[in-house]
């Protein structure tokens, strides 16, 4: 008896089996690389919205800037002008007060240094040719009506070499504190009055009356006694 064998269903059943091994390879690596797509595109989208962001903040950084650096210059220029219109309403006019002390120089004194100290105070050095004029010089600064007080601070000698000494003349520097008239006004020198503040003097009250002082009770005074004596 012969038996029939037949191999080619065999064959066939091999070969399907491969076909759906690399069909399923293929769709897991599509699948893959989808998912791999899909993570790829959201971090791009991701990276752009950040990127975006950081723009946007970068320009409101700047503009936050510009607006601090426009204050800042605003402040600056309103306080400089403060200033400005501050100095202007507090300067002094040297003018006077210099030509006061140039005329009460003698012939041959020159100034030599003039340091205001204070808003109301300078220091004065001069030069002269004689001993005397120092004094001389502050007597007739105390006479000038732009000045307060004066001062004489000190005097110094020039020094000579030995040469100079026989040929020239020594020069005495003089310093004097001076005092002079300054019609300025001080910052807080005068201060606001409120017309409000200023208390009303109080009313005089009037004077109370003087109470009579209550009568002494006095004994019963008899009908039948006059002047101590009894009438009988």
């Amino acid at each position: 008896m012969l038996v029939d064998i037949n191999l080619l269903p065999e064959k066939i059943r091999e070969k399907t089996t491969f076909l759906w091994i690399a069909i399923a390879i293929l769709l897991v690596a599509f699948i893959s690389w989808a998912v791999l797509y899909f993570f790829a595109q959201k971090n791009d989208d991701e990276a752009q919205k950040l990127q975006q962001s950081t723009y946007e903040i970068q320009k409101q950084q700047e503009n936050i800037t510009s607006q601090m650096r426009l204050s800042a210059f605003g402040q600056e220029k309103e306080q400089l002008a403060a200033t400005v219109e501050f100095l202007k309403g507090h300067q002094y006019k040297t003018q006077p007060l210099i030509e006061d002390l140039s005329k009460a120089l003698p012939d041959r004194g020159f100034f030599q240094e003039l340091t205001f100290a204070a808003p109301n105070e300078v220091t004065l050095k001069v030069q002269f040719d004689d001993l005397m004029e120092p004094a001389l010089y502050l007597t007739r600064m105390k006479a000038s009506a732009l000045v307060i007080d004066a001062t004489f601070e000190g005097i110094e000698t020039e020094k000579l070499n030995m040469d100079e000494r026989e040929n020239v003349l020594p020069r005495y520097f003089a310093t004097y504190f001076i005092q002079f008239v300054d019609e300025r006004a001080l910052p807080g020198t005068d201060a606001d009055v409120d017309p409000n503040a200023i208390e009303e003097p109080l009313e005089e009250a009037p004077p109370a009356e003087e109470q009579p002082a209550p009568e002494e009770p006095q004994p019963p005074v008899d009908a039948n006694t006059e002047g101590g004596d009894t009438l009988e």
